[in-house]
């Protein structure tokens, strides 16, 4: 044995730990790497696509809209279902950066190399920095079964934070802090949680690295801001962060969500798609509730951090349970957020075996396993059962029973101290509670503020849509297009009564020309009814006559049919900015006429039944609304003091429907056209997007309220009256 494996590991035998390892990873290559090799599946398209647009020179203001991302990859001919980019960070796109000039396929071989070489990066430095011998750190590290399998096979960015904060540990532990808060500030550029461990630093009174972090921070975020554009950042800051935070970016009612927030949501919150039965429907109950979820976690913790000590042994089991803490306290992990915790486990079992305590080792390493394996259990069970669910959580209960023995560590363990530092340690801790659950409780009341007068606003389409958006009102209900499991599809819905209403049919349904190949992203509906559909490929986007597939645009998006029924306008882009085109529907699709010039970024179009178009751009840094005629040059028709994202105009154009950024959310205003007063109609701590009016007096709309953010269901709303 070599020096650092003296301590021994209970019973283990060196062959039979290496061959566990061995078989380990023939497991690991057989069903992570070599599946991973094959295909994209579903991260690392979303990394690549930001990557690639932002080295090719794209404004990136767009790129947490699923609809648009969609549109690109489709263009690209990336061999993906579905892309998003909801709750990354726009730096997280940045490793992929000098991948983007390979095939995405070959990009992401490349991304496994290097995943490869980070892994073992990390057992080296951790060979390093612990007793245990690099063959048992290998041997913890591979048990990560699940965690390391997805995170290959998603290809995700989970093993580089692992890498960042085994070396944020390896340079705290020989005290270079500066070195150590910017490792942390990298990792937190990837996955934001890394950055709590400021309030670890803060608390243990080590200055230093604090700072050292904080400014890291900044000055990653400035590098940031002036590489991809401040707005990007704002909206990542303001709009997708807090319901990252509040656990809403994908599915919030899942049952692979092993998280407190994920919970709580099935538990305790009513929405009629997603979450139809809860066990007791209360928000205010979830308001306090949540916000007592995670003190249970940090108040303990906090508790037996010991601000003095330094003491080498002890500190690793307290960045170690810090580290698991803030994985408990993620409200949306997945199953690769958990290959992190390979560093929480080697270095609980490291100090564990140094004091000879194997039973606790052992219980800490089955536990760990356990946490790592819990979702294979899912591939036994329905979907629809009880215990599925159970199960699907149960990640959650192993990896807080392993948080348990972190706490038994180092209660352990603890120095001695004086009753005076004592009491004032435990008014501090006091202080904290208070402020969390204040704070928890009054964010959470205000952020379910109008939720059940929202959620009686919803119309229930099929459970199938997991996005509706782009309502138009149709003859017996509407036509929207809904993002379903394997892309974009226009779907009517047959009536509109509230919370009942049943998907009707898809334009896709028994069609097997090739030309239905590719997402249906957007739609017109002429006076007639008749239906023209935007079909986004490989070959770029071009807008289709429905009834008979013919194409009457092509290299054209979001198509509006004038009154008449004789002119078609839409929105071409190169590099995310729009330009404004008009082609006669019954002329040659490839006669289209421009009418906006290099300096509008057209946003969105509708036709006045003058036969001017009325367009949405954004033109000297503010978007606004102008009117144009064919042959004219835009005028300004609507200026705002807010950012508006979409607009509607009503039947008898008195009024326009607009959704205004206020307050860093995005909310329906009406805007009286003769009277030019704005009247704002919803004021809810989430997004409305896209209306449209179904008479002169209501108009539906796509809102993501208790939903993932963007990842909208359609509501109605009566508009007050604008007459005296």
């Amino acid at each position: 044995m070599d020096g650092k494996s003296r301590y021994g590991w209970g019973k283990f035998a060196p062959q039979l730990e290496a061959a566990v390892c061995a078989a380990l990873v023939v497991l690991f290559l057989w069903k992570g790497v070599l599946p991973a090799w094959r295909t994209l599946n579903t991260d690392f398209p979303n990394y690549y696509l930001v990557a690639r647009l932002w080295r090719e020179g794209y404004r990136l203001d767009r790129i947490y809209d699923w609809t648009w991302l969609q549109r690109i990859k489709d263009h690209w001919g990336l061999n993906q279902s579905l892309v998003g980019f909801a709750g990354l960070t726009p730096l997280s796109a940045f490793p992929v950066v000098p991948l983007t000039f390979f095939s995405a396929l070959t990009a992401k071989r490349i991304w496994i190399v290097i995943n490869l070489g980070l892994l073992a990066a990390s057992v080296e430095l951790l060979e390093r920095s612990t007793a245990l011998g690099r063959r048992r750190i290998w041997l913890i590290a591979l048990l990560a079964v699940l965690p390391l399998r997805t995170s290959f096979l998603y290809g995700q960015m989970h093993l580089a934070v692992l890498f960042l904060m085994v070396l944020a540990f390896y340079f705290h532990q020989r005290h270079r802090e500066i070195a150590c808060g910017v490792s942390i500030a990298l990792a937190g550029a990837l996955k934001v949680y890394p950055l709590a461990f400021v309030l670890y630093f803060l608390w243990k009174r080590q200055a230093r690295a604090a700072v050292a972090t904080l400014g890291a921070a900044l000055a990653i975020g400035i590098a940031g801001g002036v590489a991809m554009g401040w707005e990007v950042q704002r909206i990542y800051l303001f709009e997708m962060l807090p319901r990252s935070l509040q656990g809403e970016v994908l599915d919030p009612y899942s049952a692979h969500a092993a998280a407190g927030a994920g919970i709580l949501h099935r538990l305790l919150l009513f929405e009629p798609a997603l979450n139809p039965s809860p066990a007791f429907s209360s928000s205010a109950l979830y308001a306090v509730v949540y916000p007592l979820w995670q003190l249970a976690i940090l108040l303990p913790l906090l508790a037996l951090l010991y601000p003095a000590s330094r003491e080498s042994g002890r500190e690793q089991v307290e960045w170690g349970a810090f580290l698991l803490a803030l994985l408990l306290l993620s409200p949306v992990p997945s199953t690769y957020h958990f290959v992190v915790m390979i560093l929480c486990a080697v270095l609980l079992i490291d100090s564990l075996v140094r004091e000879s305590r194997w039973v606790l080792a052992g219980s800490a390493l089955l536990l760990y396993f356990f946490a790592c394996v819990a979702d294979f259990l899912h591939l036994f069970l329905h979907r629809d059962s009880g215990i599925y669910w159970l199960l699907g959580i149960s990640r959650l209960w192993f990896g807080t029973a392993l948080f348990v023995l972190f706490l038994v560590s180092l209660y352990r363990s603890r120095p001695p101290e004086t009753g005076a530092r004592t009491k004032a340690r435990m008014a501090m801790l006091a202080g904290f509670a208070a402020i969390v659950l204040t704070t928890g409780i009054v964010g959470y009341r205000h952020h379910f503020l109008h939720r059940e007068q929202e959620m009686s606003l919803r119309i229930a389409p099929s459970a199938n849509a997991l996005l509706a958006t782009l309502p138009q009102l149709d003859a017996g209900g509407f036509a929207f297009v809904a993002m379903e499991r394997v892309g974009y599809r226009v779907a009517h819905l047959g009536g509109v009564a509230r919370g009942a209403s049943e998907l009707v049919f898809k334009s896709k349904e028994g069609k097997e020309d090739k030309a239905d190949e590719g997402d249906e992203l957007s739609f017109a509906l002429a006076a007639d009814r008749s239906l023209y559909v935007e079909v986004a490929d490989t070959s770029g986007s071009r807008v289709l006559r429905a009834a008979d597939r013919t194409v009457v645009a092509r290299d054209a998006e979001s198509p509006a049919i004038s009154w008449d029924g004789r002119q078609l306008a839409f929105l071409r882009e190169r590099k995310g900015l729009g330009s404004l085109w008009i082609v006669p529907l019954a002329g040659d699709p490839g006669k289209a006429a421009r009418l906006t010039g290099e300096d509008y970024d057209v946003r969105g179009l509708s036709f006045l039944r003058s036969g001017a178009l009325l367009f949405l751009a954004r033109h000297d840094g503010r978007t606004v609304l102008y009117t144009v005629a064919r042959g004219g040059t835009p005028a300004l028709f609507f200026s705002p003091e807010t950012e508006i994202a979409s607009f509607a105009v009503s039947p008898d154009e008195r009024r326009i429907t607009l959704t205004e950024l206020i307050g860093h959310r995005w909310q329906l205003a009406v805007w009286e056209v003769s009277s030019r007063r704005v009247s704002v109609l919803t004021s809810t701590d989430c997004n409305a997007y896209t209306p449209a009016w179904t008479s002169p007096s209501a108009i539906v709309y796509g809102t993501d309220c208790g939903r993932g953010v963007g990842l909208t269901a359609l509501a109605s709303l009566d508009v007050p009256s604008s007459e005296p």
